[in-house]
């Protein structure tokens, strides 16, 4: 409650109280003032979801099936953001400048553990400037092909690289992504050559497979769910460690001959550092009952993600797992990233 606030309910309950009341009970309007101010929400200022992709995205499904449950367990506004641009680096940069007051927070994407070693001067410090809150959820990628490709497979993939000079074409959402990555690992671990083709996100890079453009793109199921249905996109391999409930037919990379091949995209929220502890587990809170609810797991699953909520602590290790993990493909493969 403001200053004027204050004085306008003292002067309230003064023209309430009848004459001739003592000193003491005139002394006591400051204190039920203060009450007043300690029963009134501590923070009702709309919450800034800070969204590094366009919508239409993995992140941007995700933020937009929170939304309603987290104004409900937050009793907050809930407003998403998306600030696309520089593999979320635009975003990022937003959050880490904010207020640490809770009301600015990064819905970050795979690309947050990728970027410091992708872009030579990050504006911000990726271990630093951010307080982790919680992991949302996790997914494997498909390998989606044009249906014409003489490929149903990773290995018969695997050969068609070896036959070919340049190798085989395969789309990214932009350099630097984690489809980018995952192509260059089953590559090298293969070894053979596969050509990246960048594009400008995950949607014209599913337009290149479907034109013939390229022969793969390492998606998200999410992305490609209503091709694979109609058939105009066929899927040789998943990423992750289980076969997807949605394709139980297609084995994993790992089944077909790549023992430990795994790579999986991730979501999780950040605030700006110095976040304080118990505006952080305030937030961790009510995301992990919002993602929790039966509706949104149900959305969620059908499109291939997993629920992985998990602790601050954890969001912090993995973000430093996959940076290293990420990194040291990177070196292997010889990406240059500029």
């Amino acid at each position: 409650m403001s200053s004027p606030e204050r004085t306008r309910l003292r002067r309230l309950l003064l023209k309430s109280l009848p004459l001739g009341t003592s000193s003491i009970a005139l002394g006591s309007l400051s204190s039920v003032a203060s009450l007043a101010h300690a029963e009134s929400p501590a923070n009702s200022r709309p919450i800034s979801m800070v969204l590094p992709f366009p919508p239409g995205g993995s992140v941007d499904i995700v933020a937009r099936q929170l939304q309603p449950g987290l104004k409900t367990a937050l009793g907050q506004t809930v407003v998403v953001d998306n600030k696309p641009g520089a593999g979320g680096l635009i975003a990022s940069n937003t959050v880490a400048r904010a207020r640490p007051d809770g009301n600015t927070l990064l819905m970050a994407f795979d690309t947050h553990a990728i970027n410091p070693f992708a872009y030579k001067n990050l504006p911000y410090d990726t271990f630093k400037d951010f307080t982790p809150i919680s992991q949302l959820v996790r997914f494997p990628l498909v390998i989606a092909a044009n249906p014409a490709l003489m490929a149903s497979n990773v290995r018969e993939l695997v050969d068609m690289a070896r036959a070919r000079p340049d190798g085989v074409r395969y789309a990214s959402s932009g350099i630097g992504s984690l489809n980018q990555l995952a192509a260059e690992a089953l590559a090298t671990e293969a070894g053979v050559h596969f050509l990246h083709v960048p594009y400008k996100g995950g949607g014209p890079a599913v337009q290149a497979v479907l034109a013939g453009e390229v022969d793969v793109f390492f998606s998200s199921y999410a992305a490609v769910q209503a091709h694979v249905a109609a058939k105009t996109i066929k899927v040789l391999g998943v990423t992750g460690t289980s076969r997807l409930k949605q394709l139980p037919q297609v084995p994993t990379v790992a089944e077909q001959g790549y023992k430990g091949f795994e790579a999986y995209s991730w979501i999780g929220v950040f605030g700006p550092a110095n976040l304080p502890s118990d505006t952080v587990m305030r937030l961790h809170d009510a995301l992990a009952s919002s993602i929790r609810q039966p509706r949104v797991v149900e959305a969620l699953q059908a499109q291939g993600f997993e629920i992985a909520v998990g602790t601050p602590a954890e969001l912090g290790n993995l973000v430093r797992h996959e940076h290293d993990k990420w990194q040291a493909v990177a070196r292997k493969a010889n990406i240059q990233f500029d």
